[in-house]
């Protein structure tokens, strides 16, 4: 009579220990949260004709235990009718015109975490820049402005690279910064200029583009700050 009452009571405690390690198991294994996401690659540079004229992104997840890897999101373009298209479900870019759009990557599991990039689209025929005024005297205050053109009078101002030596020396100057201008070219505002210089100092300004591993510069203009 034990011997047969042993079988059940064998089965119910391997049920017992099996929930018991189900449960510990579920506890120690917990999936990590996802934190944040990470956008790769960053700020990428695309042509807005074929071949050059796709980006292929991915998404990278941060996740509580510290640990990093793959997660499924989905993809968005602020100025996917203008700029650059992509697939929601992919990640793949494709330009559309000249201009600037925001990627963004949203977490399909926690909609909440969300990031962004900035892809630039640029002409992609570009075989010549010129840039005006080819000479220019201002003081640091009022800052300057410059226009790049491509081959075919096209304003590229904000497409380009802009890089300021101080003539003669090579030096490259930091500070300086650019954004659109309301009539076109590139209004510049000078801030703290780095290496420092003495007043009046001379600056060579030279656009150049890169698209596909091939640049184009423009012939270097003068600008000449006074104060």
């Amino acid at each position: 009579m034990l011997t047969g009452r042993k079988v059940p009571f064998t089965l119910a405690f391997a049920v017992l220990v099996a929930l018991a390690f189900g449960v510990s198991c579920h506890g120690f294994f917990v999936d990590p949260t996802l934190t944040s996401l990470a956008i790769t690659p960053a700020t990428p540079t695309i042509s807005a004709q074929a071949p050059g004229n796709t980006q292929q992104f991915s998404a990278v997840g941060v996740f509580n235990d510290g640990s990093s890897g793959s997660t499924p999101v989905s993809w968005s373009s602020s100025d996917a009718s203008t700029v650059a298209s992509i697939n929601s479900s992919t990640g793949l870019a494709t330009a559309i015109a000249v201009g600037t759009t925001t990627i963004t990557a949203t977490s399909t599991k926690l909609p909440t975490i969300t990031a962004t990039t900035q892809l630039t689209v640029v002409p992609g025929n570009v075989t010549s820049i010129t840039v005006t005024p080819s000479n220019q005297s201002r003081t640091s205050a009022a800052g300057f402005t410059l226009t790049a053109k491509d081959q075919g009078g096209n304003d590229i101002s904000s497409s380009v690279t802009w890089t300021f030596t101080v003539q003669g020396t090579g030096t490259v100057e930091t500070g300086i910064t650019g954004a659109a201008g309301s009539s076109g070219g590139e209004d510049f505002t000078v801030g703290t200029l780095s290496p420092s210089v003495s007043f009046p100092v001379n600056l060579s300004a030279v656009a150049s583009l890169t698209v596909s591993g091939k640049t184009v510069s423009s012939t270097a203009v003068l600008v000449t700050l006074t104060s």
